[in-house]
């Protein structure tokens, strides 16, 4: 390498951090912008004590500093106050939201409680507590153990290799799942900096080749005092009916949140087509019928937050193009109740009035309740 003088060397410093400002700029409005110590740490060190958090407990205080946890000497790629699940996370029973000047960071995991308010995606606080709850959430690295009783995720049947973000997401990083795991098995890539044409972040490690979710955002996460009826997360759907195709529909080929979740849970979507095998479970990334018992719920003029729907198309909801999929009865990260519904499933009772009447199932399934 050719030897260069210590100017040059700061001539070359100052020229990429004006083209890295330059690149940035385009989209600020988009991105994360506002003070770098907000998530960077430089040296991991603040009057002596080291400024980087991580392990139980850390998380986001109610006025916005950080702490908790272990303050650790190990550093954390980026240059991050702390990893995925710490950046996060609340010390908070219920803090939802995060405002850091005109940023705003969700947190998907309370160390404290179940929030009463929480965001679309869930929360982990329940499947954290143990072997008791892990079927209240997604077994995350960071968050909690491998699942007791399970040894892959449910439904697949698709990677042979053991520690494979397809089979669980509570092992460490390693060359076995491209060295992310956790978080980033679903959340691929992160995008803080950069725009990115992948909802939410859920991509994959074949993103170059099309393999992305789409949808159109809710501006706070479908946090619920801010939900309306026009106001709310927006999920990219197929009709399998349409395709041709009877197997599990390729992300790249879709872009669907059902598509995504297939990639773990590959079995749980028709194998030999919509007609022979629908009842052997519940079929996703069909159209919701338009006769019958689901007349009655028209997620057009009456969205329900609680069983949504996703749609042909997310910009321009039609009631014909209104599609089952797996998050119409899920949470992703986690929820109040077993199996991550978003209602307690020993409460659907047919044909029996109660507290429970217009909810959960029954919502789809009118003349059910």
């Amino acid at each position: 390498m050719t030897n260069i003088s210590h100017a040059e060397r700061r001539l070359l410093l100052f020229s990429i951090l004006t083209l890295a400002l330059s690149l940035s700029a385009g989209n600020a409005a988009a991105k994360v912008s506002g003070v770098c110590g907000n998530c960077h740490t430089m040296h991991n060190s603040q009057d002596g004590a080291a400024a980087l958090h991580s392990g139980d407990g850390a998380g986001w205080a109610d006025d916005g500093t950080f702490n908790a946890g272990q303050a650790s000497d190990t550093p954390v790629g980026y240059l991050l106050i702390s990893d995925c699940v710490g950046c996060h996370s609340s010390t908070s029973a219920d803090k939802t939201i995060i405002q850091l000047g005109d940023n705003r960071i969700p947190i998907v995991f309370n160390t404290g409680a179940y929030p009463s308010k929480a965001l679309a995606g869930g929360n982990f606080y329940n499947v954290s507590r143990g072997v008791d709850f892990d079927g209240y959430g997604h077994n995350v690295y960071g968050i909690s153990e491998l699942d007791s009783n399970l040894t892959t995720a449910p439904g697949n049947n698709r990677c042979g290799n053991a520690n494979s973000c397809h089979n669980t997401l509570a092992v460490a990083p390693s060359s076995q799942n491209y060295d992310r795991g956790g978080c980033q098995g679903c959340h691929y890539n992160v995008y803080h900096h950069q725009d990115s044409n992948a909802y939410r972040f859920l991509n994959s490690h074949e993103e170059k080749f099309g393999a992305y979710v789409e949808g159109v955002e809710h501006a706070s996460w479908e946090y619920p005092d801010d939900t309306t009826l026009t106001e709310h997360n927006f999920y990219k759907g197929v009709d399998r009916n349409d395709t041709g195709q009877g197997g599990t529909l390729e992300l790249k080929q879709t872009h669907s949140i059902s598509s995504y979740c297939a990639g773990c849970h590959n079995t749980f979507h028709s194998i030999n087509g919509i007609g022979i095998d629908t009842w052997l479970r519940h079929p996703t990334e069909i159209v919701l019928p338009e006769v019958g018992e689901y007349v009655q719920y028209n997620p057009v003029t009456n969205y329900e937050i609680q069983s949504p729907v996703a749609w042909i198309d997310p910009a321009t909801p039609q009631r014909n193009e209104a599609i089952v999929m797996c998050l119409s009865c899920h949470r992703v990260h986690g929820s109040e109740h077993p199996d991550i519904l978003r209602w307690d499933y020993s409460k659907m009772i047919s044909n029996e009035a109660g507290e429970e009447e217009g909810n959960g199932c029954f919502v789809c399934h009118t003349t059910k309740d």
